[in-house]
């Protein structure tokens, strides 16, 4: 079970981060949806080894995460190869797994048989240009080095948020960590989409089991209160850094939703203590 709950987080990854490097906007749909609903498999199989074994990591073969390709054709023969090679044992819900990834394979057939769904992939060619928006090289650095940061960071939220999701027995935690969950991808998607746009695409690190395997969660979310405050106050100075309008607009509106975040921490140390 935990060898499977490692390739589920290498295809996972793998299929998030290939939508990430899609330049077609429908393409990246179909596979950012693909991606949500492996997330959505990792979630529950995580559970699932908790109550039979008791825990599980997230320790994956960087190797095995085949997201980076010179085309979309390329990316979605290394999508599928990956889907076939996963074995599951007899069950309800790995019969669910089963049958979500064979609607998967049908659906990158289909595209496959269209040559007019191939182009080449440019999430790595280390542009440093964000399509549509001009903006000088102090800026561009100061935004690059942020996109860097936060994408790990939202990555790593996602996965622990899960991880204590799965190991809490309270409905208020619970609903805490899904809602910060759901935070964290759209997040993730918005910074690592822009990445992609200049060529800098990049696979975050991998998470340390003492981040995720902690004893305090009380200090883990007083930790993630001041991480949040320090995104707030990068958001802030990229909005004025930033010349463009509509960047600055997207880290104000960034910036805001953090204020949330915080709240919802705040919630569930009351909710702890």
């Amino acid at each position: 079970m935990k060898e499977l709950f490692r390739k589920k987080h290498e295809l996972f990854l793998s299929m998030i981060f290939g939508a990430f490097s899609l330049k077609d906007e429908k393409l990246y749909e179909i596979f950012y949806d693909f991606a949500f609903i492996e997330y959505r498999h990792l979630s529950w199989l995580g559970g699932y080894i908790k109550e039979i074994d008791g825990e599980f990591d997230y320790d994956i073969k960087r190797e095995d995460v085949k997201f980076i390709a010179k085309d979309n054709f390329e990316l979605f023969e290394n999508l599928k190869s990956m889907i076939q090679n996963m074995n599951y044992p007899d069950n309800e819900m790995f019969a669910r797994f089963k049958s979500d990834e064979e609607f998967f394979i049908q659906k990158i057939d289909y595209l496959l048989s269209d040559k007019n769904n191939n182009s080449d992939i440019d999430a790595y060619s280390k542009n440093r240009n964000l399509e549509g928006y001009n903006i000088d090289d102090k800026s561009t650095n100061a935004l690059i080095q942020f996109l860097f940061e936060e994408t790990y960071k939202e990555y790593e939220l996602i996965m622990v948020y899960t991880y204590s999701n799965i190991f809490t027995n309270s409905k208020v935690l619970s609903n805490i960590f899904i809602d910060l969950i759901y935070e964290s991808f759209f997040h993730l998607k918005s910074f690592a989409r822009m990445l992609s746009k200049m060529g800098l695409l990049y696979l975050p690190r991998q998470i340390m089991k003492e981040v995720y395997q902690f004893d305090d969660l009380s200090q883990f979310l007083l930790d993630g209160i001041k991480e949040e405050e320090a995104a707030k106050e990068e958001c802030i100075k990229l909005s004025s850094a930033v010349e463009n309008k509509d960047l600055s607009n997207f880290f104000n509106f960034i910036n805001n939703q953090e204020n949330y975040h915080i709240e919802l921490m705040k919630k569930a140390l009351e909710e702890i203590s």
